[in-house]
């Protein structure tokens, strides 16, 4: 068993699996909903399963797409631990300060970072049209998670999800271990690997990124933080100065600069229950 390994984290979103190319299987009103929902804990479990394999002790799987509620828990692996739920403070890294030896994500591409990222977008796909942090674009929500994870110490070893997610963020954790079950050929199509197939590689991926643990530093971000959020529109920055310290510096553009933890959670104030209410 290793000792090192005793509690693993694992956040899930719904886009970069394999076969998810439209809204139609991303959205709870979408036509192929259910079965998408079932097919990501079938994915989740092969994650869990690689975990348990590799001697650790507890996973807590935090579900982190939409409103939060797409994992049944009857449908994950028993020994793991669910997070669901939309009121909570943080969108996708739940008691993550809990402590945690290692981090796995199931991502998708940021919001115009690379060419045929599927479905890319960075939260909310029409509201937010780039975030920066310290300067650097990081429009892929899995990048700026790690940051937070870093900010606990806590290294991200392995990340699912489409080839153009997986290069963004090696730009960023080279050393990580990226599991490829789709090949971006649009926005909204892909060639994807059979599920049983994609199965086998996030377990195989996990267990690699797993024992690879000890190369992998946490990505962190030099403090203080400055924060710019590009909106899609200005109406939402408007709203967003609202806030005691946050500053407008162009029609649709505000900026903060802080700790960071305040800044991580400034930015899930206004990205998950400012923006989320504007029209």
């Amino acid at each position: 068993m290793n000792k090192e390994l005793k509690r693993v984290y694992i956040s899930v979103d719904i886009e970069g699996m394999e076969g998810v190319v439209s809204r139609k299987q991303i959205m709870r009103n979408g036509a192929d909903f259910s079965f998408a929902r079932k097919r990501l804990a079938e994915d989740v479990n092969a994650a869990v399963q690689a975990c348990l394999d590799s001697g650790v002790e507890e996973v807590v799987v935090c579900d982190g797409h939409g409103d939060m509620e797409n994992i049944l828990i009857e449908d994950l692996h028993p020994e793991a631990k669910l997070i669901n739920g939309a009121m909570r403070s943080s969108l996708q890294l739940q008691m993550i300060e809990d402590g945690f030896d290692a981090v796995i994500f199931f991502g998708h591409a940021g919001a115009g970072v690379s060419y045929n990222g599927v479905l890319d977008h960075a939260y909310h796909a029409g509201k937010i049209y780039n975030i920066r942090m310290n300067g650097i674009t990081m429009n892929t929500e899995a990048v700026i998670n790690s940051a937070i994870a870093g900010y606990y110490s806590v290294p991200v070893v392995a990340a699912v999800g489409d080839a153009a997610f997986a290069d963004e963020i090696r730009q960023f954790i080279p050393e990580i271990e990226t599991i490829v079950v789709k090949q971006g050929l649009s926005r909204f199509s892909a060639l994807s690997i059979h599920p049983t197939k994609a199965r086998k590689l996030i377990y195989e991926g996990v267990k690699k990124g797993l024992s690879n643990k000890n190369k992998i530093e946490p990505y962190k971000l030099s403090s203080p933080i400055t924060m710019e959020i590009d909106f899609k529109d200005s109406n939402m920055a408007e709203t967003a100065v609202l806030i005691p310290g946050v500053k407008r510096i162009s029609p649709r553009t505000i900026s903060f600069c802080g700790d960071p933890e305040t800044v991580f959670k400034l930015q899930t104030l206004i990205i998950y229950r400012l923006v989320d209410e504007l029209i």
